[in-house]
């Protein structure tokens, strides 16, 4: 209702402000208004900065674009038909009604329940893609309406259309499929026409990521009954695909039956002119003369362009009444269109560029040498585009300091699709990555080497406080560097004066032991100096004066003993709990004969 609202609004606005009468029709359906008016980006070169007159004794330079090009370049390609958003926004409104009365049941097929958390994640992802086509639609009617607004964002409808696909070939789908449809005599089209949309939707996606192969295999899929329903521009992306595959004939046969249904209309012109005109009229009729103006700008353009092909058509001609006595001429003059048709950059580079150079120095006076100069110009913008674009892909992985990854991708290049001149910049590419990647080594190694430096600057200057722990810590950070056989040397070093120190600590606490008469004090003061020299040989155990360190500890222990029996066995219950060494090492010690004779020179014997 509201289409036809808007129709009567339009027409109404139409016989009052122009006076004059518009079609009878004037907002016709489009079935895939980008299909209608493109055609396959391989053969529609535009030939630019070339001359419009040239004197007549030299070959006519076509301007413009050439046979199977694009008379208008500026509507988007992007936008997909309102009539595939509303198939595929009615098929996800029949799943999420399925949705409905699966959750409502609490069973999704007979003898089976539902797994909830599929449930949620299949209404998630459901919800997504059709929020997803809703908005689309509301951006492509927008753009219908004011052009100038700005356009649909043609990542959104790729990432959008893969949600789609990735949707239908899990098992939300399968869930979501209602088994009655199977016995129902009208479903059976509609399941027709949803296999329809959804192996559309496929072809879109292979021919964008240029998967010629797959294309032709969704293609096989598709169902006889509804191959008069496929829209134009699934029907182009196979001739495309067809063309690629070195199919041409029957490339052919497809882009014959484009032509057909678009020359053959019962209401009005399906040809893009057409519909541009009752589009400008319309803005002109509702008031919005500037996008009126762009549109009339844009037929002008599009007739402009036409001539240019015409000119192209009556060249082409005339090689085909000398086709019978050309021979070779217009044998390779074929393979040429041939393998312009099917021309990828990518894959090709110079290779055709090179087959037109070679066919205009063995036929100058060919009556198609104009068009194969067009070609060859358009081949040669077309491969410095990509050659430009690809080495700009290098240069960027290169001020990103990923020099692999650019060495790597400019390998990608085979070398016989480029002459030698783009030969020669890919070496020089590929020597520069090198040398960057040797400067780029050799920096990180220096900058390395400085902060191994900055690091055992740092631990002796540790040492050189005598915080010898904190130092063997950096000199510990060391051991896997250049440095390696350097700090394991200073940790040893240092692990040894650090003992001395402890030791030396012990034996202050025992002199205080001794000199004290206070009961309690002379515990403490035994039970510190025991654990000291017990944890020089936790932190220090490999030290050169690790038996020193036992020695005295038997002879601190002996003074314990001395004093009350059971100090000695509170004390290593305590060392027990505390991850210490536990009773078994005392067990199984073996027995010190002299104690006395053992003990280093810093411990004073103890008190007769």
């Amino acid at each position: 209702m509201k289409k036809l609202a808007w129709s009567a609004c339009i027409l109404a606005c139409t016989l009052t402000f122009a006076g004059c009468a518009v079609p009878k029709k004037p907002l016709i359906e489009r079935p895939a208004p980008s299909a209608v008016t493109k055609q396959p980006p391989v053969a529609s070169p535009i030939v630019q900065d070339l001359p419009t007159e040239v004197p007549q004794s030299e070959p006519l330079i076509i301007e413009g674009p050439l046979p199977g090009e694009i008379v208008e370049k500026n509507i988007e390609e992007e936008f997909p038909s309102l009539q595939y958003i509303d198939a595929r926004i009615a098929e996800y409104g029949r799943k999420l009604e399925r949705w409905k009365a699966i959750d409502g049941k609490g069973a999704g097929q007979p003898g089976k329940e539902p797994d909830p958390a599929e449930m949620v994640s299949c209404f998630r992802k459901l919800q997504n893609v059709m929020q997803g086509y809703d908005e689309m639609r509301g951006r492509v009617m927008q753009a219908w309406q004011m052009p100038s607004a700005g356009r649909t964002d043609g990542l959104s409808i790729v990432e959008l259309q893969k949600s789609d696909i990735e949707f239908m070939e899990s098992s939300c789908a399968r869930l979501l499929t209602d088994p009655g449809d199977q016995s129902v005599d009208d479903s059976s089209q509609r399941e027709d026409g949803d296999d329809l949309a959804e192996l559309e939707t496929l072809i879109d996606r292979y021919s964008a990521s240029r998967e010629y192969q797959e294309v032709a295999k969704v293609w096989q899929k598709m169902p006889p009954t509804q191959l008069g329903r496929v829209n134009f521009r699934t029907k182009i992306h196979y001739g495309n695909a067809l063309i690629h595959l070195n199919q041409q004939a029957k490339a052919a046969e497809m882009y014959q039956q484009v032509v057909d249904q678009m020359s053959v209309s019962d209401d009005q012109a399906t040809d893009l002119v057409s519909l541009r005109k009752v589009l400008a009229d319309l803005y002109m009729a509702s008031g919005n003369t500037k996008a009126a103006a762009i549109q009339y700008h844009k037929i002008s353009e599009d007739y402009q362009n036409i001539g240019r092909i015409e000119e192209w058509s009556k060249l082409q001609l005339s090689a085909l009444d000398r086709a019978a006595e050309a021979g070779p001429e217009m044998r390779e003059y074929s393979t040429l269109l041939r393998n312009y048709l099917g021309f990828v950059p990518e894959e090709d580079g110079y290779k055709v560029l090179w087959q037109a150079e070679k066919f205009l120095e063995q036929y100058p006076y060919s009556p198609v040498s104009s068009n194969v100069e067009a070609i060859k110009e358009n081949v040669k913008t077309a491969a410095d585009k990509w050659f430009d674009g690809f080495m700009s892909g290098v240069d960027k992985l290169s001020d990103e300091k990923k020099f692999k990854e650019a060495q790597e991708k400019l390998e990608t290049i085979p070398a016989n699709i480029l002459g030698p001149d783009k030969q020669l910049v890919v070496k020089s590419k590929n020597d520069e990555l090198l040398m960057g990647a040797a400067v780029d080594q050799e920096t990180d190694r220096i900058a390395q080497i400085q902060d191994l430096q900055n690091q055992w600057n740092r631990g002796m200057l540790l040492a050189g406080e005598e915080k010898f722990e904190e130092a063997i810590a950096v000199f510990a950070g060391l051991l896997d560097s250049e440095y390696s056989a350097k700090a394991q040397e200073k940790i040893k070093e240092l692990s040894l004066a650090a003992a001395q120190a402890d030791r030396k600590k012990a034996a202050n606490l025992f002199v205080r032991f001794t000199k004290t008469t206070d009961l309690e004090s002379r515990k403490k003061l035994l039970l510190e100096s025991r654990k000291v020299l017990k944890d020089i040989l936790v932190k220090y155990p490999n030290v050169d004066i690790g038996p020193k360190v036992i020695s005295n500890i038997e002879r601190v222990e002996q003074e314990m003993v001395a004093i009350d029996p059971a100090m000695l066995i509170l004390a290593d219950q305590e060392d027990s709990q505390t991850a210490g060494p536990d009773g078994a090492d005392r067990i199984f010690a073996p027995p010190v004969a002299n104690a006395a004779e053992q003990q280093p020179e810093e411990l004073i014997p103890r008190n007769q």
